[in-house]
């Protein structure tokens, strides 16, 4: 998938060890052209009750740690997916917790 445009959340990527519970294969192979589309929410929300559609823009894709962009696809940014600076947006694949994305500054008028 590959979104048109800028995105408007920015910052950086940590994506779990398997021993972390998170991807047994590392970061996800996305090919250059794609951004990598996944789920998550914003604590203290859970997968329960607050899982939304994602989509992550990484420089680095091989690396454990990259800076990145994010957007939600479907919701907006209000309760219970409202991001700000310095927010975690908790990537998911399904119920599996992969990744950590946090926030350090945002385009509101994307």
């Amino acid at each position: 998938m590959r979104i048109d445009g800028p995105l408007p959340f920015h910052g950086y990527v940590v994506w779990l060890t398997r021993e972390q519970g998170g991807r047994d294969t590392g970061p996800p192979p996305t090919p250059p052209d794609q951004d990598f589309a996944a789920t998550g929410f914003v604590p203290p929300a859970s997968a329960d009750t607050g899982l939304a559609s994602v989509v992550l823009r990484v420089q680095d894709r091989a690396a454990w740690r990259s800076q990145a962009d994010a957007a939600w696809l479907v919701v907006e940014n209000v309760p219970p997916h409202r991001v700000g600076e310095g927010d975690v947006i908790v990537v998911t694949e399904g119920r599996r917790e992969v990744a950590y994305f946090h926030v350090e500054s945002m385009d509101l008028d994307l």
